[in-house]
């Protein structure tokens, strides 16, 4: 039987190394090439921006979903492994692992906590150990372990984040219909500003980057249309909208 498992990691970097996503994309690609799982994707979630809070550039910590026959306990040493693999020094990092039906109100709660709130690593092994879920420090001071618990809250709540790693995204360029973006990736739903899905034939300029967002528990890419007419069809195009939010596509 496959279950759904829930992998947090955070502060695995420092500035100048590769960041907390590019560590968390190489996790879940080797637990799928030792056949341990198969990713559903890794996405961004962030957390509190504060002086007292100590982060490399955003504070973002990342959560991936994995489907898997084996039972949780059975990834756990391959993540510590690859995490400390990847350790810098300087760096703090945490490591959450939950199956999905451990994933408690008080976990989601956590997650959500963690975007607004100053938390300490007490609340998070507190929490942890309540809830008899793997929570560990993998280096430095380990508050990571903090990040790490919420990157799983917000995970599994399925209306949070961003997937910056899902099947076909990173290979997607220039135009391209709302079809084919269905079908050469993992987005189930393209979607406008006002909610609306769109038409299989509307086309949408990728900008080159298409990044879906958690909406009901799926991927759903989020358009809006661009201020000024593309130079490629003369007119305003459907653009990804975080990266319009950005002022790129603007």
């Amino acid at each position: 039987m496959k279950n759904t498992v829930y992998i947090g990691v955070d502060d695995t970097d420092i500035i100048g190394s590769p960041g907390t996503g590019k560590v968390a994309r190489g996790l879940a690609q080797m637990l799928s090439e030792k056949k341990l799982a198969d990713s559903l994707g890794v996405s961004r979630h962030q957390l509190l921006v504060d002086p007292r809070v100590k982060y490399t550039s955003h504070n973002s910590c990342k959560g991936i979903a994995v489907i898997t026959e084996n039972p949780v306990a059975a990834l756990f040493q391959s993540c510590i492994d690859f995490i400390e693999g990847c350790f810098q020094p300087g760096a703090d990092p945490g490591l959450c692992i939950c199956a999905k039906n451990q994933v408690s109100p008080e976990i989601l709660n956590f997650g959500l906590k963690a975007e607004i709130e100053l938390l300490t690593k007490q609340n998070a092994y507190e929490l942890a150990s309540r809830e008899g879920i793997f929570l560990k420090e993998l280096g430095g001071d380990g508050s990571g372990i903090i990040g790490a618990l919420a990157a799983v809250g917000l995970r599994a709540s399925g209306n949070n984040g961003r997937l910056v790693d899902i099947r076909g995204v990173r290979e997607i360029k220039g135009i391209i219909s709302v079809e084919e973006i269905k079908m050469k990736t993992g987005i189930i739903a393209v979607r406008n500003d006002q909610g609306q899905d769109l038409n299989e034939d509307v086309m949408i300029d990728s900008l080159d980057w298409v990044r879906p967002s958690l909406i009901g528990g799926i991927p759903v890419l989020k358009v809006v249309l661009s201020k000024e007419p593309s130079q490629q069809t003369g007119k305003r195009m459907w653009v990804p909208a975080e990266k319009a939010l950005k002022g790129i596509a603007h």
